[in-house]
């Protein structure tokens, strides 16, 4: 990918050369708003504004790359974080806590003694057939 970046780059950089060399003879006088620029030849004007352009390009991705490098400098840094506390976890494991559900209390507002609490009250029944290893 890189080489076809490259032999692009190389190809619209010797258009821009053949086209200025060309125009080499032509004189133009720009004129921006008020301003007046003295007659420069035309290859000139082209030549400038294609190095113009692609300095404004190098510089808009200097500043992008700076802002990409601060965000995975901060990304890393919490990835660090989130191994240690992983790794904390792990090396304390809790007991498991049995799964319970809070229902809102029902009635009006501050008429019960708050949230109820349910436990499962069922055992846990296996699907038919998925009682242990199959088995020829």
């Amino acid at each position: 990918m890189f080489y076809l970046v490259l032999v692009m780059i190389v190809l619209a950089g010797g258009v821009i050369t053949l086209v200025a060399v060309q125009n080499l003879s032509n004189t133009t006088q720009l004129e921006v708003l008020i301003w007046q620029a003295p007659a420069l030849p035309a290859g000139l004007l082209i030549l400038g504004a294609f190095i113009l352009g692609a300095l404004l390009l190098y510089l808009s991705s200097v500043g992008s790359a700076i802002s990409d490098r601060k965000q995975i400098q901060k990304l890393r840094q919490r990835v660090k974080e989130l191994e240690q506390q992983q790794a904390q976890q792990a090396q304390s494991p809790q007991p498991p806590q049995a799964p319970s559900a809070t229902m809102p209390p029902q009635g009006p507002a501050g008429s019960g003694p708050g949230p109820i609490q349910m436990q499962p009250t069922a055992p846990i029944m296996q699907m038919p057939g998925m009682s242990g290893p199959l088995k020829n």
